[in-house]
């Protein structure tokens, strides 16, 4: 009884060690898994890659080597602080599997919350690897119509009929939307195209632009027929649809982008 009674102290004794050696990790992982998480992954290059849309959509590569076979990459934490967003990568190892010792390479894609931000340079941080972005403007878009500087109405007034797709054999592969429809007076123009991406659906929106006061308009409906490029470089292949108004066509990568 004595000796079960040492030995149970013993065990107790060295899962509080154990876990007092675990590493402060910015992400939740899985309590007695058997894996060994850590940050163990050895980070070589960091870059960033913007989207045309509106607004703005940025990505992080994050190139670089884990140490050897078993270990493999569990997650990309994001945290932003003021003009510097700090990627904490995570891993996780196998304590007991046969490993090869060979350094094995990875690139990963992580997306950056950057919708919302206000103009200016944002420097993305992992290990002692870093990049730098900018935003012209402030990357907010804004839904209420409002007068600019050259007393303008900005709004969505298009009156959107007809959606087509072309897909363009090149290489990479380019994917172009076609636009069909009216605007309701003489007055009104277009004033941008803008498109979004969430995840494997695109949306488009047509900016319209009007003489703010007393202005004297033809009243007859005004058709018009405009073009508009995806950003699809860099997609991985598969099915995405694209949606304006209440009209939505698709499209299929056969291959990564």
């Amino acid at each position: 009884m004595k000796n079960l009674k040492i030995f149970a102290i013993f065990v107790l004794l060295t899962g509080f060690v154990l876990a007092a050696c675990q590493p402060d990790l910015p992400v939740d992982v899985p309590v007695d898994d058997g894996y060994i998480y850590g940050e163990e992954a050895i980070v070589d290059s960091v870059e960033i890659l913007l989207m045309e849309t509106f607004p703005v959509e940025a990505s992080a590569i994050v190139s670089g080597n884990l140490p050897d076979g078993c270990t493999d990459l569990y997650e990309i934490d994001v945290a932003r602080e003021d003009q510097e967003f700090n990627l904490t990568v995570v891993t996780r190892r196998d304590p007991e599997g046969v490993c090869t010792m060979a350094l094995e390479p990875f690139e990963e894609t992580v997306d950056l919350d950057i919708e919302g931000l206000d103009a200016g340079t944002y420097t993305v941080i992992a290990q002692d690897q870093q990049a730098e972005f900018t935003l012209d403007v402030d990357n907010i878009l804004e839904d209420d119509p409002i007068v600019d500087n050259d007393d303008m109405l900005i709004g969505s007034d298009a009156f959107i009929e007809g959606l087509a797709l072309e897909v363009m054999e090149s290489d990479p592969v380019q994917v172009r939307a076609q636009l069909m429809g009216n605007l309701p007076d003489g007055c009104t123009k277009i004033h941008e195209i803008r498109s979004s991406r969430d995840e494997n659906t695109f949306t488009i929106e047509v900016i319209t632009e009007t003489p703010a006061g007393d202005v004297a308009c033809t009243m007859a409906l005004v058709p018009f027929e405009e073009s508009h490029d995806l950003e699809v470089e860099g997609l991985p292949a598969g099915e995405y649809t694209v949606q304006v108004d209440d009209l939505s066509q698709s499209f299929t990568l056969d291959t990564d982008n």
